[in-house]
């Protein structure tokens, strides 16, 4: 049974996330949900203090320990479908539950701040900007977030929908790489064009486009072990314009990303990548040029730091932890937390917190609100774990 300052915990992180989620922001421009968190953390009774472009940091206790919680508040370039009160209709829509994530660590601000006394170390909270363009975490590095104090380990939160699972369950990843890395890329094709009755004057750039798009889908085929997982997909292939189909055009593009496991396998498709790409531009005289926009390492989980965790949540919410893996691990998906999970041991949690075999980033996405007090309260005892271990 709730006590009444859990219910006040609840009804004042419900309001909170309505608002985030009422008004998402994307990529590393949000200047709304930055001040809005700001003003929150102000009102807590904390010093914030800028990280990167977009960040915000925090610190409470005192100690050499120190541990980072993390919490990532961008949203989807994606039109909200639900029929939420609440629901954004700005054309953009928190459909991976960030909002969740920026909600439950401004709680577990709250519940710090009430345990103060109680703290061995120090808990530093990150605000953490364009996690879905695999930016924010890079951004904040740069600007020394763990720096001043310098930060010992860390952890993040994920709420994630699991069919035919109770809310408010908690998994703890396992140790060893747990997320895949990530790398989108684009691939230009220059070539000549011409009228269509007359091909053999130009250089046809949807040719030469089709020839890359089938040699990369040979390299899980003929150049990678079948032992190692790694997928390649090409999501956007354009050239060409609509009515013009009596038209060769004079260029074509493709978008993809890249998801691997291990770091080698990632530098050596990525090289392979550029030497097919360019090789068959140059052998029917188009120019190819390969860019790798964006991109994030795997996420990592030490396995102390892991195991100190769940002892710590299984202690506090012993018929919430489970034990076994909801999902197929490692997980094909990336989180750009696998930057900061290269730079200091980490774990990753995830939380319950749908009933739906609808998945994240889909337009009608419905995340349950019931569990932003617990997952507060997750985010807490995972750092006063740490802190206490010895």
């Amino acid at each position: 049974m709730e006590t009444n300052e859990e219910t006040a915990l609840q009804t004042e992180l419900v309001k909170i996330r309505r608002q985030l989620h009422q008004n998402p922001e994307v990529g590393m421009e949000l200047p709304a949900t930055k001040e809005f968190v700001w003003k929150k953390v102000l009102e807590y009774g904390y010093e914030p203090q800028e990280c990167g472009k977009m960040g915000i940091t925090c610190t409470i206790g005192h100690g050499e320990k120190v541990f980072l919680l993390r919490g990532d508040m961008d949203a989807l370039p994606l039109v909200e479908d639900t029929d939420l009160e609440f629901r954004s209709e700005n054309g953009a829509m928190h459909a991976c539950g960030h909002d969740m994530h920026t909600t439950m660590l401004l709680g577990a601000a709250q519940l710090l701040k009430e345990r103060e006394a109680e703290l061995s170390g120090v808990v530093k909270f990150l605000f953490q900007p364009g996690e879905e363009i695999l930016q924010g975490a890079k951004d904040c590095l740069d600007a020394g977030v763990l720096e001043s104090p310098k930060v010992d380990a860390g952890a993040m939160i994920h709420v994630f929908p699991f069919k035919d699972l109770p809310l408010k369950n908690v998994f703890v990843a396992p140790a060893g790489t747990f997320m895949a890395s990530a790398d989108w890329f684009e691939i230009k094709i220059e070539g000549v064009g011409s009228h269509g009755s007359m091909p053999e004057v130009s250089i046809d750039p949807i040719n030469v486009a089709t020839k890359i798009y089938d040699a990369l889908q040979t390299l899980s085929a003929r150049e990678i072990s079948s032992a190692e997982r790694f997928v390649l997909t090409i999501g956007e292939f354009v050239g060409g314009t609509p009515g013009s189909s009596n038209v060769i055009p004079s260029s074509a593009y493709m978008k993809g990303t890249l998801r691997t496991l291990k770091e080698e396998v990632r530098q050596h498709i990525k090289q392979r990548m550029v030497e097919i790409s360019e090789s068959i531009g140059q052998a029917f005289g188009a120019k190819v040029v390969i860019d790798f926009t964006n991109g994030c390492c795997s996420n990592e989980i030490d396995q102390t730091v892991t195991e100190t965790i769940k002892e710590g949540l299984e202690k506090v919410f012993p018929s919430n932890v489970l034990q076994e893996s909801p999902l197929a691990v490692p997980m094909m998906g990336s989180e750009d937390f696998g930057e900061i999970s290269h730079r200091i041991p980490t774990t990753t949690m995830f939380i319950t917190a749908a009933d739906t075999e609808l998945m994240l980033h889909n337009p009608k996405i419905v995340l349950d609100e019931s569990i932003l007090s617990f997952g507060a309260a997750v985010y807490v005892e995972a750092a006063l774990a740490y802190l206490e271990s010895v």
